[in-house]
């Protein structure tokens, strides 16, 4: 019984900040008794229209190489390809998570106690940092769709990559919550 009395007050709690989140910013801040699992920041970089306009159109081309054989079958074929280039589209679009223990960017995943000051890169300064200043050793996550992103200088003296590069739509966001995971990082371990 008195668990369910806890999740009560969490529960509460947790939907008080959500009311005062555009007059306080840092009162949205996960305290260390907060789920870790529960997501500071997501964002599920999909292409632009014309990607998706492009797999349809595509999808329909390869239906109607079937056309003169036999039309339902050109039908069926032609659906089959769009579903299924709409679905690769998708999964092909690498998602960017935060939460107060980690950075997910894509299938890699690293603790944010483990990086530095996220430097958010945009226009020509992204264009030097994905181009000019390419860093090999960095990891590297960019969609040609995006015109802005994120450079975090990765901290583990053991670990050879140098930084991670994402690209985001919402840099300011990222790095936000970037800061807030490696506040909240602080505040469990001191």
């Amino acid at each position: 019984m008195p668990a369910a009395a806890d999740r009560t007050s969490d529960s509460s709690a947790a939907q008080e900040p959500s009311r005062t989140d555009a007059q306080e910013p840092t009162a949205a801040a996960p305290e260390p008794s907060a789920a870790p699992g529960d997501p500071l920041f997501r964002e599920h970089l999909f292409p632009g229209i014309g990607m998706w306009i492009g797999a349809v159109l595509l999808g329909g081309a390869l239906g109607l190489v079937v056309v003169p054989l036999h039309l339902p079958t050109a039908i069926v074929l032609a659906v089959v390809c769009i579903i299924a280039l709409l679905v690769l589209v998708h999964q092909y679009s690498p998602v960017l998570e935060v939460t107060s223990e980690q950075f997910r960017l894509a299938r890699a995943r690293i603790d944010v106690e483990l990086l530095g000051e996220a430097q958010v890169l945009r226009d020509e300064e992204w264009g030097l940092t994905i181009g000019q200043n390419f860093e090999p050793l960095a990891h590297h996550c960019v969609r040609g769709w995006t015109r802005s992103g994120i450079r975090v200088e990765v901290l583990d003296e053991q670990d050879p990559t140098t930084a991670w590069v994402a690209s985001t739509r919402r840099p300011e966001d990222l790095a936000l919550a970037l800061r807030t995971a490696q506040q909240v990082q602080q505040r469990r371990s001191g």
